[in-house]
């Protein structure tokens, strides 16, 4: 336990310097190793098309896919975490999580996300102590290194090799262009990337977006048969074609 205590740990604090880089190194140089890394920028978390898209042209292989349905339950293990070290905590996110989603500007969508989130959140804390609050831990550290695995079967993101905004497939070739260090730099910053995105700031948000739009119309966000299409068509010719990438690509 007490390893899984550490690592819980270590992880934290590699997150934090990971997210305090993406805000301060040159968005050329960070950009080149964590691909979409303006989606941990709090401006970004906002917007909800932007999210959405990437999520969907990264996440195109069907095991990929399932793997990542893994943040739905990370979302609430955060949760679950953060009120074991302190309930002021919890409520400070809870709070944050509702000015955020209000901030989508989309209010159907707003509550009910707050209420799937708050529900669930609800039905867990009588079940999850101090002497249990460890296996959430140890959850969320294997779903990140798991949906890592994933990414594996996918091609690599655009900006890692060259400047085209393709997606490139993984091969020799490719591997030879990305270069020894980007590949060693990969794995970690990858698994802290995945780490951070289950918080139920992040990809959680999309997955809702994904579920609510089964439902009803958003007045202000694409409808989900329209982030799917655009999605697709950015994995297959490349994020330049779409205008919502546009102040990313400028980047490069």
């Amino acid at each position: 336990m007490e390893n899984i205590n550490n690592l819980w740990l270590i992880s934290i604090i590699s997150s934090g310097i990971l997210f305090a880089l993406c805000l301060l190194i040159p968005p050329k140089i960070i950009g080149r190793i964590l691909p979409f890394f303006t989606a941990f920028w709090p401006s970004k978390n906002i917007q909800l098309n932007f999210q959405s898209i990437a999520y969907v042209a990264l996440h195109r292989n069907i095991i990929n896919r399932i793997i990542h349905y893994s943040i739905f339950v990370d979302a609430f293990a955060w949760l679950l975490i953060l009120n074991n070290y302190w309930q002021g905590f919890l409520y400070l996110a809870l709070l944050l999580f509702i000015i955020q989603t209000y901030l989508i500007k989309e209010l159907k969508f707003a509550i009910f996300a707050n209420l799937i989130l708050a529900t669930i959140l609800i039905t867990l804390l009588p079940i999850f102590n101090d002497h249990n609050i460890v296996y959430l831990m140890l959850w969320i550290i294997l779903s990140a290194a798991l949906r890592v695995v994933g990414h594996f079967f996918e091609p690599l993101p655009p900006f890692l090799i060259d400047n085209s905004g393709q997606f490139s497939p993984i091969n020799i070739a490719t591997l030879k262009k990305l270069g020894l260090f980007k590949i060693i730099a990969l794995l970690p910053i990858g698994f802290l990337a995945e780490f951070l995105s289950g918080q139920p700031h992040r990809l959680f948000l999309v997955q809702i977006n994904a579920l609510t739009s089964q439902f009803y119309q958003h007045q202000h966000i694409i409808t989900w048969k329209n982030i799917v299409i655009r999605g697709i068509r950015s994995y297959q010719k490349g994020i330049k074609q779409d205008p919502i990438f546009k102040d990313y690509c400028r980047f490069f």
